[in-house]
């Protein structure tokens, strides 16, 4: 990848109209002027006015001087979804960082805004090419003027960060039952230092709607917890403190079951280079590929009716890297609706927290998001926004992190703290090329 250009894009899968958010959601597209099927004009029907300010953090006065944004941020992306629809409003900031959008219907909207530095910006400013974003979810009222501020936080590399879980897959019907051991998930090491994964540990956190896992009041404190994130399914990486390096800009692989999947369904993807593998509940076993270690309250995997079924299929969820921790000192600290019992990593061992939801129309009625996902300091917006593991058309999609520049020979990935402008929906790359920005 060219050093001094935003990454070249790569392409995506086909993507139908219809929402699923099981994977983080800059790909979501809809009209500019409002929800479908609505007539703006027709009579007894109240609208609202939505102007959205968008600024950079006072944190970064130096930054917004750098670039001339100091009454806003230009050219900023803002996204507008209204709860129980499929179809997004896009708007672009006008140069003093505002975008409005009218004939809104009142409702719960979801409400992100995202922005790049060109490499020109970046070069003019001398700064290397950065990414900012930040989101909320809010209720619109009936009618009148309403206004959003948004202070778009900027990326800051970190160190070793999730970038890529991976979504889809094949309908029963071309599998001849439920198959879903080709999930995985990929890390990559966003520092300049070599680490190693010895003792470090991947989880999911407590999911975020209202279903059998746990009302929105029963989980809101732990959700708006910032000493730490909720897990009751571990993972731990082998090793007793040198034996998994990953240098700089280098990534690992983690399969459910490190086996080539092509043999199930061409589509699937060939997982047999897999640098670890998960198994749980009776999985393949490739013995070349070192096991995960399960050290959660609750297994990683587990099987119902024949499929595997883990966390990485779940949508309203947050994932997360960890220091190396010893699990039975932990706490029991919550436990949900339904029982479960789940321990809070620390924030001060969290290396990468991202948020993923799910949109789908009826979902989203039947089993409102939860507000927040997660806290603001560890995710401001989680991201997935599309129809991922659910459709037969939406083959290939997962959700990964996106490139920003190179440096030093590596990829620097996007870390804004904002998994909805960090994240897009790409082809499936098990072990490939990470995304590359256009």
């Amino acid at each position: 990848m060219p050093g001094d250009e935003r990454i070249a894009a790569k392409p995506l899968a086909s993507v139908p109209v219809g929402l699923v958010l099981v994977m983080l959601g800059l790909a979501a597209c809809g009209t500019e002027r409002g929800i479908t099927g609505r007539e703006p004009d027709q009579p007894g029907i109240p609208l609202a006015v939505l102007t959205v300010h968008v600024r950079l953090q006072p944190s970064d006065t130096a930054l917004a001087s750098a670039l001339d944004w100091e009454s806003g941020v230009p050219g900023a992306e803002v996204n507008l979804l209204r709860n129980g629809t499929e179809d997004w409003i896009r708007l672009r900031t006008d140069r003093t960082g505002r975008a409005r959008a009218v004939d809104l219907l009142s409702g719960l909207y979801l409400v992100y805004a995202g922005r790049i530095l060109t490499q020109a910006e970046a070069s003019a400013a001398e700064l290397p090419i950065r990414s900012f974003g930040d989101g909320i979810t809010t209720e619109l009222a009936d009618r009148g003027e309403q206004s959003l501020e948004f202070e778009l936080s900027s990326d800051v590399p970190g160190s070793l960060v999730i970038s890529e879980i991976s979504g889809w897959g094949p309908p029963s019907w071309e599998v001849g039952g439920s198959y879903t051991d080709h999930h995985y998930f990929e890390v990559y090491n966003n520092s300049a230092r070599t680490l190693f994964l010895d003792g470090m540990v991947f989880g999911a956190t407590v999911r975020g709607d209202d279903n059998i896992f746990g009302h929105c009041a029963h989980s809101q404190a732990v959700r708006s917890d910032s000493l730490g994130v909720y897990s009751l399914a571990l993972l731990q990486w082998p090793g007793a403190g040198g034996e998994y390096p990953i240098g700089p800009g280098e990534s690992r692989l983690v399969a459910m079951s490190a086996i080539d999947h092509t043999a199930v369904h061409p589509e699937l993807p060939d997982l047999s280079h897999a640098d670890f593998e998960i198994r749980g509940a009776r999985a393949a076993d490739n013995p070349a590929v070192p096991d995960m270690i399960d050290v959660g309250l609750r297994p990683f995997v587990t099987r119902l009716g024949g499929a595997a079924l883990s966390d990485l299929l779940a949508g309203n969820v947050g994932f997360f890297v960890a220091r190396p921790l010893d699990p039975g000192e932990l706490p029991i600290m919550y436990r949900d609706f339904a029982g479960q019992s789940y321990q809070r990593i620390p924030r001060d061992l969290l290396l990468d927290v991202v948020g993923r939801a799910q949109v789908l129309a009826d979902l989203q009625r039947e089993s409102p998001p939860c507000v927040p996902l997660l806290h603001p300091d560890f995710d401001r917006y989680p991201g997935g926004f599309y129809t991922i593991a659910l459709g037969a058309e939406d083959r290939r999609l997962s959700f990964q992190r996106q490139g920003l520049r190179s440096e030093g020979g590596r990829d620097i990935l996007s870390n804004s703290n904002t998994s909805a402008v960090d994240f897009v929906l790409a082809d499936l790359t098990p072990g490939g090329p990470l995304w590359r920005e256009r």
